[in-house]
């Protein structure tokens, strides 16, 4: 037996209708095995607004006995009193386990005496920088907007404590964190990328002087101390460590300390390093030949002498990588060699030869590249530029706005007159579309220009640890927490690496951004329903369900907790 409410619709003489609202009771008859429906009374005309009132008081009179379902009055029974962050810290808690970072933590605070869980200190701030990047100091406000029970002990000291612990066993944190993401990707590195960018310092503080220098500022804010960061990434992508150094530090020391460190502390077997041009130094690549490491390593053509350029950049000898735009052309170190001898009209020796053949600079490859989208690009923004000097060089204000806008190294100012280098802009022509990369390994020529275009996702994860991670600016003044900052920026990256990876393998066209977004929406509400007062969650949206799919987890139930 079932009862339930239906509407009854009765035609009037004249052709229009009546509905009636009736309460019905449905009683399965076993002699014929059919449901028949027994009209109990009925309510009124659903057009009439005394029947809605009627309804009303029968729903009030019976939620009584009712435990679950409740008839509420909306304006006086039901209020939202809060709104809290939610959605994306249930998928960055499910990632930090499963990448074991918090197990890491956890085996290395077991030593310690720590009467206060800095794990969930450290959880924290990896969220804010994913999230809302802010000071430390911020943080201890921002964790109230969010909706985690397990951080409301978690005072301001616990975020200074929880760094400083972080600096100290850096080294071992950072191999462990690698080890335990390998298991979960399931992958082997063998090709190592390395390039660094520089970070500038907004502090007051004097106490980090011996890490905060004035240097050469890939930003452009010569004006601010800075420090400089390494980033280590793997062939697919993702980082695996980090090094910070002094501000005033290059690029070609801080490789090499980078090279002693990849195989001794990561445990990495055969290994190439693949690095850009500011990497390049002859002592670097020795030092790599002479530590039987594998390299791939840009070249910076316009630094080439005459005679490299001359046979190196030449258009002849390419071809066509598959069916890409791509061209290619390969050239031996003795090869070279031999061809420099040549042009210079020196004598070259049979065990002049020989020796150059069995050396290590005998044995590099250079491989010239060539985008035929690119040369065309950069042959049309060449004639650009020379139509804006040609109009420029007649206006008077022309010297200062020739030399703000970069095109000095096109013209000629002699007394007090400029002139077009018609020289210096053909020589541009050698450079169109080209690059260069040297390399000893024993790659195919389109491994090796994949294994160097890897090198744009570090650019990439430069551009997320600066701009959306927000490692700067920086206000510490003290150089280690200035280091932890930036390690929980690293780790915050990792995160979203990991996550967008996880994402793009159940969907390729997943944009991290876009599920973030969604994510956001997915609010836990505090709200008061006839005097009962729940912590409840919004619906997730399309994206974000991707993402609980994504890290394989279940969507938490509606209701997420009574409140007294």
């Amino acid at each position: 037996m079932s009862i339930y409410v239906r509407e009854k619709t009765d035609k009037n003489k004249d052709g229009t209708t009546r509905t009636y609202l009736y309460v019905v009771e449905s009683i399965y008859d076993k002699a014929t095995k059919n449901t028949k429906q027994k009209f109990l009374f009925c309510l009124g005309r659903l057009d009439d607004p005394d029947t809605s009132k009627l309804a009303e008081k029968l729903a009030l009179a019976l939620s009584k006995y009712v435990k679950d379902v409740k008839v509420l009055n909306i304006e006086q029974d039901f209020a939202l009193e809060d709104s809290k962050i939610y959605g994306e810290i249930q998928i960055f808690r499910r990632l930090w386990e499963d990448m074991g970072f918090e197990r890491v933590l956890r085996k290395h605070f077991s030593k310690t005496n720590r009467e206060v869980d800095l794990v969930e200190a450290i959880f924290t701030m990896v969220c804010n920088r994913l999230l809302a990047p802010s000071s430390e100091r911020a943080v201890n406000e921002w964790k109230n907007g969010v909706y985690e029970p397990r951080w409301e002990s978690l005072e301001l000291h616990h975020f200074y404590r929880a760094l400083d612990f972080l600096i100290e066993n850096k080294e071992k944190l950072e191999l462990n964190f690698h080890k335990a993401t390998k298991n979960l990707f399931n992958y082997k590195v063998d090709v190592v990328m390395f390039d660094t960018t520089t970070v500038s310092y907004w502090g007051e503080g004097e106490e980090a002087e011996e890490l905060l220098k004035y240097g050469y500022a890939k930003n452009k804010r010569n004006d601010l101390k800075q420090l400089v960061i390494g980033i280590i990434m793997d062939q697919n992508g993702y980082p695996i460590g980090h090094e910070v150094w002094e501000g005033n530090k290059s690029d070609k020391p801080a490789f090499k300390e980078v090279i002693d460190k990849v195989k001794k502390k990561y445990q990495i077997g055969k290994v190439i390093l693949v690095a850009d041009r500011g990497m390049v130094s002859e002592e670097n690549i020795r030092y790599l030949e002479d530590n039987g490491y594998e390299y791939i390593l840009g070249v910076k053509m316009r630094q080439l002498n005459k005679t490299k350029k001359e046979i190196l950049l030449q258009d002849e000898g390419f071809s066509r990588i598959g069916k890409t735009v791509l061209k290619a052309k390969e050239l031996r170190g003795y090869e070279l060699w031999e061809k420099e001898k040549t042009l210079k009209g020196e004598e070259i020796k049979d065990e002049e030869r020989e020796e150059c053949i069995r050396s290590n600079v005998g044995k590099r490859r250079w491989v010239v590249c060539l985008n035929e989208e690119v040369e065309e690009m950069d042959r049309e923004k060449r004639e650009y530029f020379r139509k804006i000097i040609e109009d420029k060089i007649e206006f008077s204000t022309a010297k200062e706005w020739i030399i703000r806008n970069g095109y000095k190294k096109y013209v000629k100012i002699e007394d007090m007159k400029i002139r077009l280098d018609e020289e210096k802009l053909s020589e541009d022509e050698l450079y169109d579309g080209k690059w260069v990369l040297v390399t000893n390994s024993s790659l195919s020529i389109p491994e090796v220009i994949e294994g160097y275009k890897g090198l744009s996702k570090i650019e990439r994860h430069f551009r997320e640890l600066k701009n959306e991670i927000e490692v700067g600016p920086i206000y510490h003044y003290v150089e280690r927490r200035i280091r932890a900052h930036i390690f929980v920026s690293f780790i915050a990256l990792q995160m979203k690496v990991a996550l967008t990876k996880k994402l793009r393998e159940i969907d390729e066209e997943a944009s991290y951004s876009e599920v973030l977004s969604d994510l956001s929406r997915m609010r836990a509400v505090k709200v008061n329903i006839g005097g009962e007062r729940l912590m409840i969650r919004i619906d997730p949206q399309d994206k974000a369900k991707l993402a609980f799919k994504a890290v394989k987890m279940m969507v938490p139930s509606k209701i997420l907790a009574r409140l007294e």
